[in-house]
């Protein structure tokens, strides 16, 4: 049953989905490249709803991912970023590229979706594996410090694989490492990302009830006849396409992933039949959000990445989620 804080966290996130959505298309750039605020010309709406499609998928599918790798891992620090899914998929990414520089364009067909994924997958394998205790199990510490350094050494090997690649390939790889909103995104990883998106909210509501178990001891989840080992398997393979196909679609972009999950819970509580979905707007909403506020950066020296945007303004609005009760939304 839905209670009046859940109907007005619903009439919060809409409303605020719909403003960053109507701020995007109305913000623009004039001819001598000076922000505006005004209705797009017929040549430019185009262009605006396609970086909105990309925004509103990618940063669905980045949120999706950070709440499946917090109900996985039963921390609230869990995130694409944070646990080096993004970097790795940067890393490889990267050196699809360069393959691609050396007589293997195929590496790059799909765009990058499948390197990507790899990257994800096996980002995530390392971190998990020395992010375990002593008795076997994860430590919470322990895996938030392995995810720190499994993503500086991928973003470091990603650097080194920039620096290698031929002078003409490296603005067009730096670009994209420093996150973007494409205005024509590439259709095939569109439709994919989009794939991945709305299966996963339909997944992830249709088993709410068995993410919510989760949230429980191994035993106790066993006890309720909870498989846990397939779904951990699931949310695995689950987090890792979303990360990887957000990452192809518009690079590595920071606190996405961390900041979506909780603030969907801080609008409409922890059950998961209401916070994926919930989570895949906010997702959605902050990133679209970024894309129309780094418009207003001076554009002389080229458009601002949403990279910059992302991580200059997730870490303290993070700050300001924790101080209004997310962290206790993840706990009831």
């Amino acid at each position: 049953m839905t209670t009046r804080r859940q109907q007005l966290g619903w009439i919060y996130l809409s409303v605020v989905l719909v403003v960053a959505i109507a701020c995007r298309f109305l913000v623009g750039r004039d001819v001598l490249g000076q922000w505006t605020f005004a209705w797009p010309t017929s040549d430019s709406i185009e262009w605006r709803a396609g970086a909105l499609i990309s925004a509103f998928l990618a940063g669905a599918a980045l949120s999706l991912s950070g709440i499946f790798l917090q109900t996985l891992l039963r921390n609230p620090l869990a995130s694409p970023f944070v646990l080096g899914l993004s970097a790795g998929s940067q890393a490889c990414v990267a050196a699809a590229y360069w393959i691609a520089a050396i007589g293997g364009p195929w590496m790059l067909m799909g765009g990058a979706i499948f390197p990507a994924t790899v990257g994800a997958l096996l980002a995530l394998a390392v971190t998990l594996y020395f992010g375990r205790g002593k008795g076997g199990g994860i430590d919470p510490i322990s895996l938030v410090l392995s995810g720190v350094i499994v993503g500086t050494v991928a973003a470091a090997l990603a650097s080194l694989i920039e620096w290698l690649l031929p002078l003409e390939m490296r603005p067009a790889l730096a670009g994209w490492a420093l996150g973007r909103v494409p205005e024509v995104p590439e259709i095939s990883v569109a439709v994919i990302t989009a794939i991945a998106v709305f299966a996963s909210i339909f997944v992830g509501i249709r088993n709410g009830s068995t993410l919510d178990a989760m949230g429980l001891s191994e035993d106790e989840s066993s006890s309720i006849g909870i498989h846990v080992a397939r779904v951990r398997l699931y949310l695995v393979l689950g987090s890792s396409v979303l990360a990887a196909v957000a990452t192809a679609l518009c690079g590595p972009l920071a606190f996405i992933g961390l900041i979506g999950p909780h603030m969907a819970r801080s609008c409409v509580g922890p059950r998961h039949r209401a916070s994926v979905l919930a989570a895949a707007i906010s997702g959605s909403t902050l990133l679209i959000a970024a894309d129309a506020v780094r418009h207003f950066a001076p554009a002389s020296t080229g458009r601002l990445p949403i990279g910059v945007i992302c991580a200059l303004a997730g870490g303290p609005f993070f700050l300001i989620l924790l101080r209004r009760g997310a962290a206790k939304a993840w706990m009831r």
